[in-house]
């Protein structure tokens, strides 16, 4: 059961709903326990063999938080390194066991059979949610939480498949407030619209770029034209896929009374690397930032730290991502352009004024370029099939045009290039309303739109949910499901 799908928004969703006003109403731990129970339901609806391994690693990682609260100071990272330990141990069996079985037997010459596991539907992103909980638990900064309380904010729906990465900060007030159990005309009518906008971004626009992106990897050796399209299509196709479930996951939990943060930000349009992650899978950068870069030291040792320090984040971003060297290497590249970039910007130092807007633009084109080859690692099966597409783009296979994409998939790789770059983004059109980001630098647009709860935006959003509902029917699987 997936967003996209006739079963979660005419059965699942509203039922959920009508459950849970009707029990706020009553009792706020009643509303609770029944979106616990609707979020349990959720996550068995993909296949009931992961429910053990949820509730084992719910139950693990709350015994593991009351045993960092009680032990003395001298033992609580002890608790921590245990309980971090049994988390990678879990997420290193049902994801990467096969992947080191292989290596090994590559290298090795080995035999060894492979694993006979099915990988849990979510396992890095409620395990990385957790890994949070636990380290702010030793630092004394998680607040005291009740057994079931806990369990619904680790298996909350809206989250549990593709993200965000929830962080217990922003999350655990807001299950705590009983105003949050009251339905209110606003949260409705902006998430329904912003679930209706993802909709349509994943069904309307990431789905009907997959034909033009398979063709660039179906055979070998793709050509210039070829290998180009198909990977603009890809970094569209992945941008709205993901970008679009992000968006009904936010739209779903505001429906509900809760807002769980906003995860992507017109990366497109960064002017460099470190713009890019502060844009892309915003929830995913600030775990990797605070959870990992920072306790590696970050930048506070001298410059060769702060590169080892980029570059083992980025590996460990990019191998969290999948069992598969091809991940690894897109990782590297990231750290590499990381590198790149702050090794720049030391020699050269801070520039005076702001920058010209050529310059600006060059610097979105060059960035949106290194991200694109990099993507070329992340979407190919191997790496022999990322380097064929390497060369394509590099016009080493040939310079012939693609003659099997025809005028229909080449508009939706136009259509998507523009809206990415050129139009603004759905927090733009539909959050910033509420200022709830007065610091944030808003993306370049070329238009300026703003959501408002009137009759012209209501049939708007009737139009566009309509006409994705439509075409749900042939709806492909979101891509970030399988990580």
């Amino acid at each position: 059961m997936v967003y996209s799908s006739f079963t979660f928004l005419f059965l699942f969703l509203p039922v959920t709903l009508a459950g849970f006003f009707l029990l706020g109403r009553r009792d706020e731990h009643w509303a609770a326990s029944w979106l616990l129970l609707a979020s349990l339901a959720f996550y068995v609806s993909w296949n009931p063999a992961y429910l053990p391994i949820l509730a084992i690693s719910i139950l693990g990682n709350y015994l593991a938080y009351r045993a960092i609260l009680r032990a003395p100071e001298a033992r609580k990272t002890i608790w921590l390194i245990l309980a971090v330990a049994g988390n990678l141990l879990l997420l290193g069996y049902f994801k990467y066991g096969n992947f080191f079985i292989q290596t090994v037997n590559d290298l090795g010459g080995a035999a060894i059979h492979p694993l006979d596991v099915l990988l849990p539907i979510g396992i890095s992103f409620f395990s990385f949610t957790q890994i949070a909980f636990l380290f702010d638990a030793r630092h004394g900064k998680a607040q005291d939480v009740s057994l079931w309380r806990y369990a619904l904010f680790a298996s909350y729906f809206p989250y549990i498949v593709a993200g965000p990465v929830l962080n217990h900060k922003d999350m655990l007030p807001q299950f705590a407030n009983r105003r949050n159990y009251t339905v209110t005309a606003n949260n409705l009518a902006v998430g329904l619209t912003l679930f209706a906008f993802g909709l349509a971004k994943k069904v309307l626009i990431a789905d009907n770029l997959v034909p033009v992106v398979d063709a660039a990897f179906a055979g070998e050796n793709p050509q210039l034209l070829a290998a180009w399209v198909g990977m603009l299509a890809y970094s569209f196709q992945l941008y709205f896929d993901f970008s679009g479930y992000s968006d009904m996951a936010i739209g779903v939990s505001r429906m509900l009374g809760f807002q769980i943060p906003f995860n992507f930000d017109s990366p497109y349009k960064s002017a460099n690397v470190s713009e890019f992650w502060t844009r892309w899978h915003i929830s995913l950068s600030r775990f990797l930032r605070n959870y990992l870069y920072i306790p590696l030291g970050g930048n506070r040792h001298g410059q060769f730290k702060r590169y080892r320090n980029l570059m083992l984040t980025m590996l460990l971003g990019g191998l969290w991502h999948g069992s598969n060297w091809t991940f690894v290497i897109w990782g590297g590249l990231h750290g590499l352009y990381l590198c790149i970039q702050h090794g720049w910007q030391a020699i050269r130092g801070k520039a005076p004024g702001t920058p010209r807007r050529g310059v600006v633009a060059v610097n979105r084109i060059l960035t949106f370029v290194a991200v694109l080859v990099a993507w070329t690692f992340f979407r190919a099966p191997d790496i022999h099939s990322a380097m064929d597409v390497l060369m394509g783009l590099a016009g080493l296979n040939g310079l012939a045009a693609a003659a099997e994409l025809g005028p229909w998939e080449l508009s939706m790789v136009g259509v998507s290039a523009f809206i990415a770059f050129l139009m603004p983004n759905t927090n733009q059109i539909f959050l910033y309303f509420e200022n709830r980001f007065p610091d944030a630098q808003a993306a370049f647009s070329l238009l300026r739109l703003q959501w408002r709860p009137s009759l012209r935006w209501a049939l708007v959003t009737g139009v566009i949910l309509v006409i994705g509902i439509l075409n749900m029917e042939r709806t492909a699987d979101f891509i970030y499901a399988q990580f």
